[in-house]
């Protein structure tokens, strides 16, 4: 039997054990998908023996950075400087690739704002730099940690910072908003309202649940992409990279299972 995993710390209920192993299932894989909870001061002990002894394995954070060391990265991991996806021992960067594909370029209008400075945002200003996009404002509550980003992508994309206070005052001056924080994962929500996004054709929301900001989309007729497409695209980059990957299948599968049709 083959075996697949998620790294992370905490551990937290996700998309990928559950539709994983549905998949597997149906497209009779002999192949099981486990949480693996590493507690990160044992992470440097524990990461290689974990390499070794699965056939694939997703990173999460806060290990995506400091599992770099311990593969070999591809280019795009390089440049992204984070490694969600192992496989022989290369480290690949798969959510890049997701929130790309998940977009057709026509309607992704400019300018962009982009709420967040953590985790996922390093990959999505990544994608939008490989869309030709040459200019983004950033909105974070910790403005250094933002400034950290902008230095990283330099020489790629002009990335201007705004605090995320100032948040309300600017969003009606954006046609594209997109949010990688997990505001809206347990019912918290943004302090906006309808009239403070009337001028937006898009909202890419990277939270699977349905969170009060894409009810307020779909109910002001606001194109939206939420989480669980993001998830889809990305997943489908893993099982190709882990050679498991039969599309009609996955389709089923998720549509099914994640849609819950």
């Amino acid at each position: 039997m083959k075996k697949f995993g998620l790294l992370e710390y905490p551990h937290k209920e996700s998309l990928s054990k559950q539709v994983f192993n549905e998949y597997f299932k149906k497209a009779h894989i002999d192949a099981v998908y486990e949480d693996i909870v590493i507690v990160p001061d044992n992470f440097d002990d524990e990461i290689n023996k974990y390499i070794d002894s699965y056939d694939g394995l997703n990173v999460t954070v806060p290990f995506k950075e400091k599992v770099i060391k311990y593969v070999e990265p591809v280019e795009e991991a390089k440049e992204i400087n984070a490694v969600n996806c192992i496989f022989n021992n290369k480290g690949y960067n798969t959510d890049w690739k997701g929130f790309y594909n998940s977009l057709n370029s026509s309607i992704l209008k400019e300018p962009i704002v982009l709420v967040g400075a953590g985790g996922a945002s390093k990959s999505i200003i990544y994608a939008l730099y490989k869309m030709g996009i040459k200019k983004l404002f950033l909105v974070n509550r910790t403005v250094e940690k933002a400034e950290k980003l902008r230095k990283i992508f330099l020489s790629k994309i002009d990335i201007k910072i705004e605090s995320f206070d100032h948040l309300q005052s600017i969003i009606r001056s954006f046609k594209t908003f997109i949010n990688s924080t997990s505001i809206g994962m347990f019912g918290e929500s943004f302090d906006l309202e309808a009239r403070d996004l009337s001028n937006l054709s898009l909202i890419y929301d990277i939270v699977y649940n349905n969170t009060p900001l894409q009810k307020i989309a779909k109910e002001n007729n606001i194109k939206c992409i939420d989480g669980r497409t993001f998830w889809y695209h990305q997943a489908v980059e893993n099982l190709k990279i882990w050679n498991i990957y039969t599309p009609e299948i996955f389709n089923e599968t998720f549509k099914t299972f994640a849609r819950g049709e």
